[in-house]
């Protein structure tokens, strides 16, 4: 926790009372990746997991498809750096982040390239289901009950089991971390669920779509762009879960009631 966390002097008023304490906030640090020796960015993350964050990014990002694709890797927590070198990547580091999946989800839809992916699946869940794993997942973040400071994320399985958990002070992180791990640890994400607890946007769902996670379930909102983006990839997109109620966005036919 001390990690994650610093301790600031802060100045609290409640009602007519003032008094000065300490408290946690969560910690903000910066982790950059280097690919085949050339800087390609700088992420602002919470100080952990740095491994599943950089190869997930890379991964969500459409840069790494397979493991077998990586020649190198050497993480330096002390300097927050990922040097990572990969085979078939020639391009400038400017070229791959102006023309990857994750940059052009940033598009209109209207204006976005015909995208290859698609996703259609068979799997269907109730939704009891839906509301039990998004108050497991809240019984899981821990050091956002600390601080208020972070975001939660969590890969489930249709069982109700959730097999993956992250937070992170950047919502695109903990998508990162998440399909990053499980992208390592050869989980298959086909038959799963993603959980979190921040708004869905677009470039949220091209990584989800990356990583061929059919359904996602936020208790936040979505944009107009990740509703439309969801319904052309096939993705149900679940938002507003709060006590037994929720929003169905799109496909709405894998929640059972």
């Amino acid at each position: 926790m001390e990690e994650k966390g610093a301790e600031v002097n802060l100045t609290r008023i409640k009602g007519n009372k003032r008094e000065e304490i300490s408290d946690l906030v969560a910690r903000e640090t910066t982790f950059t990746i280097l690919l085949n020796k050339k800087k390609l960015v700088t992420l602002n993350c919470s100080p952990e997991k740095y491994k599943f964050l950089g190869l997930g990014f890379l991964y969500t990002s459409g840069i790494l498809q397979k493991k077998e694709d990586i020649i190198s890797l050497d993480i330096n927590r002390k300097q927050g750096l990922m040097d990572i070198k990969i085979k078939g990547v020639s391009l400038s580091s400017e070229d791959i982040v102006n023309s990857n999946l994750w940059i052009r989800s940033y598009q209109q839809p209207e204006e976005q390239e015909k995208t290859p992916l698609s996703i259609d699946t068979s799997l269907k869940i109730s939704s009891s289901l839906v509301y039990s794993l998004i108050s497991e997942m809240q019984k899981r973040a821990n050091f956002f009950k600390l601080t208020g400071g972070v975001h939660s994320c969590a890969l489930a399985d249709k069982s109700g089991s959730i097999i993956l958990f992250s937070e992170d002070i950047s919502r695109y992180n903990t998508i990162d971390k998440i399909l990053g791990e499980a992208f390592v640890d050869d989980i298959t994400t086909e038959d799963k669920i993603i959980l979190t607890s921040c708004r869905i946007t677009s470039d949220i769902i091209t990584k989800i779509a990356v990583g061929r996670v059919p359904i996602i379930i936020s208790r936040a909102a979505p944009t107009d762009w990740a509703v439309e983006l969801a319904q052309k990839i096939g993705i149900t997109l679940v938002g507003f879960v709060r006590g037994k109620r929720m929003n169905i966005y799109t496909h709405p036919e894998r929640i059972e009631v």
